[in-house]
């Protein structure tokens, strides 16, 4: 029930979105992983730089014609900015600005008006690594420059990276959120760049009197985004440039430049007619596509990188190898014609019986890639003559069985022969995996639980690694769990830790939510989290709470003066559609309203009017976008996650009797307003 099922005939079916179409989940999720891979091999990135399009840069000018402007051009765009990447790529890998690289990866998105930007993690040789505040110095620079000695840096800090204003100066800027600048800004005076608890260092913010006049107001040092002098005179746009002093944000970084491209998703059926869960019919996705974009994938210009490759895995028990072949085949003429009994890992025992290189290396599974390549068309393995590549075994559950054991006596195990190899433990045939990692002492008292968590927490997002958690207290039965939790817990409640600063939760606010989540995995596999005796009873939320608080925070909400005077604002055409939506909002059937037009003409006003009218009358109306920039523009936005909106509007089903209403508003370019009178 909780992935779609609604009959009985549907269980067990299912139509799955692979992960070789680009975009979807599965290959986000690939992608992701691939990167976090270079973590474990490499280390945590040591800079992240951001680099937007500038329509002001020469090249694109000088081919303009007289009446033009740079959107009249996409295809110029995207061609000068993928010369700009190309020059700024050059000099960090090719010239090593920074050190010499050991990895990297990029990825290019586009912005909500059409134009490219790029997201950069770099990867330093240990020798080229930034240690000290010293080194954090001389690559990156959080001041104004000085206007005698630097004028021409001094106009593109100006031009380019200087923040806001925002707080006090501009309540109503985007960046706001609760009263509070997201970004923290205006930041501190400080003497010297220190360390950083929560990833980024803080830099250098000298007060000596220098200030610039920006967008009518006064800024200095502590309004100055980090930027790379060197980078920023050369590229002439704006290129935030930060050093990663910390592992803690290693995480966050990878799923930021992963997150993919912002979209909705909607799925429509019907209720009396039963369908396959069909993940391929569901992908549906309404995204805007700016012309920039489209001339980038005309070009064939890459939409992202990653230096060194990584070379996924195959994993299999015996005679459990996957086996692909279209719907239409012959199943008498597929097995005549193809040998499925040759795979990754089974060529990989090959090779270490018969190849004197495979043996002399003794590499584990995962190590194979870097000195051997995969020929899927020949089945088989060869030495490796050039490009550098690492290995990835595919990620296994707990839950999955002798699968998993088999995994983690394939991490151990070098240069195993066979499968019987793998079993083999003092000479003696073990029954099972789990019997040989048992004999080999992987899985004495809890080690092979704490193994799995240590390396789900380099890569795993927090609400992954506590749905994995809950998982490990079911199938996996550890002998201490309250032992775990203590040992795990900040890890598990990373991702809350780090908006406590903004919403004001105390510690053990974030722990009632982080026990509530792995409970709510928990009872999905039926069983709760007084099972495992964790915490006191008393200590977690009651669904009354739960209920109360959800409520609370809609409900507080703040209507401004000039939302309450936009009904009296509205033209022609807004208040047609206002007055269509207000007049079924209080009807037993809900309906879906479509507003559609170009940027400008008013949608946002429009919404902003809806909103304020009920919120005036003691409703509840949610305003849900695809992206924190678009939410970022509507009182009370938030993003489109669907466990958030789950857990709001399920318990508004409690309060069904108190004439609530819950309003949806779906935001990308289009946008898509769903009314369900409570």
């Amino acid at each position: 029930m909780s992935v779609g099922c609604t009959s009985g005939n549907q269980v067990g079916r299912r139509i799955y979105l692979p992960a070789s179409f680009i975009g979807g989940p599965r290959d986000m999720r690939r992608r992701y992983l691939d990167a976090m891979s270079l973590v474990q091999k490499y280390g945590k990135p040591d800079l992240f730089l951001t680099m937007t399009c500038n329509t002001m840069w020469k090249e694109i000018h000088d081919n303009l014609k007289y009446d033009e402007k740079a959107q009249d051009r996409p295809d110029l765009v995207a061609r000068v900015f993928r010369a700009k990447f190309e020059v700024l790529k050059t000099e960090i890998v090719k010239k090593k600005l920074f050190g010499e690289v050991a990895a990297f990866v990029y990825v290019i998105e586009y912005q909500k008006r059409g134009l490219p930007h790029a997201h950069i993690l770099v990867i330093l040789k240990p020798e080229a690594k930034p240690l000290n505040p010293e080194a954090y110095d001389k690559m990156v620079s959080a001041e104004l420059p000085d206007l005698n000695e630097q004028s021409y840096l001094y106009s593109l800090v100006i031009k380019h990276m200087m923040h806001g204003p925002c707080g006090s100066l501009n309540k109503e800027n985007v960046c706001m959120r609760n009263g509070m600048c997201k970004n923290h800004y205006p930041k501190e005076y400080i003497e010297h760049t220190m360390h950083s608890e929560d990833g980024y260092p803080h830099y250098r913010r000298r007060n000596n009197g220098r200030s610039v006049r920006v967008r009518n107001h006064s800024l200095d040092n502590r309004w100055v985004i980090p930027y790379t002098p060197y980078l920023l005179a050369l590229i002439d746009c704006h290129l935030n440039v930060e050093i990663c002093s910390t592992v803690k944000l290693v995480k966050y970084l990878y799923k930021y430049v992963y997150k993919g491209h912002d979209r909705v998703s909607f799925h429509i059926h019907s209720e009396n007619d039963p369908e396959d869960i069909d993940e391929i019919h569901e992908f549906q996705s309404a995204r805007w596509v700016s012309a920039a974009e489209a001339m980038w994938c005309i070009y064939r210009f890459p939409l992202n990188e990653m230096t060194p490759s990584v070379y996924t895995l195959q994993l299999h028990l015996p005679g459990e190898q996957v086996v692909s072949f279209h719907k239409n085949t012959n199943l008498s003429n597929l097995v005549d014609s193809s040998d499925f009994t040759k795979t990754m890992l089974t060529e990989f025992f090959v090779m270490n019986r018969r190849s004197k290189q495979a043996r002399k290396l003794k590499c584990l599974y995962r190590e194979f890639p870097e000195y051997f390549v995969w020929h899927p068309d020949k089945k088989k393995w060869t030495c490796r003559k050039r490009r550098k590549v690492i290995g990835r075994v595919v990620t296994v559950r707990p839950n999955e069985g002798e699968r998993y054991f088999l995994r983690l006596l394939l991490s151990h195990v070098r240069a195993p022969k066979s499968f019987n190899h793998l079993l083999t433990v003092d000479g003696q045939l073990a029954s099972s995996y789990r019997e040989a990692a048992f004999r080999m002492g992987l899985l004495q008292s809890d080690t092979y639980i704490e193994d799995t968590l240590d390396e789900a927490t380099a890569f795993h997002m927090p609400c992954s690694l506590r749905a994995l958690f809950a998982m490990l207290l079911v199938f996996c039965t550890p002998s201490n769990p309250i032992k775990l939790w203590e040992r795990y817990e900040a890890d598990l409640s990373s991702d809350l830790e780090r908006t406590s600063s903004i919403t004001g939760c105390d510690s053990n606010y974030v722990r009632r939510c982080v026990l509530q989540d792995i409970n709510r995995s928990l009872e999905q596999m039926g069983k709760h989290i007084r099972d495992y005796r964790l915490v006191l009873d008393s200590f977690l939320f009651t669904e009354h709470e739960r209920l109360t608080k959800e409520i609370e925070s809609e409900q507080s909400v703040r209507c401004t003066e000039d939302d309450l005077l936009t009904v009296s604002r509205l033209n022609a055409g807004q208040q047609a559609a206002y007055s269509a939506i207000m007049s079924e909002i209080f009807l037993p059937d809900g309906k879906s309203f479509f507003v559609d037009g170009p940027g400008g003409t008013g949608k946002t006003f429009l919404y902003r009017a809806l909103l304020a009218t009920l919120r005036t009358h003691g409703h509840i109306a949610l305003a849900v976008a695809s992206s924190g920039v678009a939410a970022s523009i509507l009182p009370g936005g938030r993003t489109a996650h669907s466990k958030l909106l789950y857990q709001i509007l399920v318990p508004s089903q409690a309060v069904k009797n108190q004439g609530m209403l819950d309003l949806l508003v779906l935001i990308r370019t289009s946008f898509v307003v769903t009314l369900a009178a409570m």
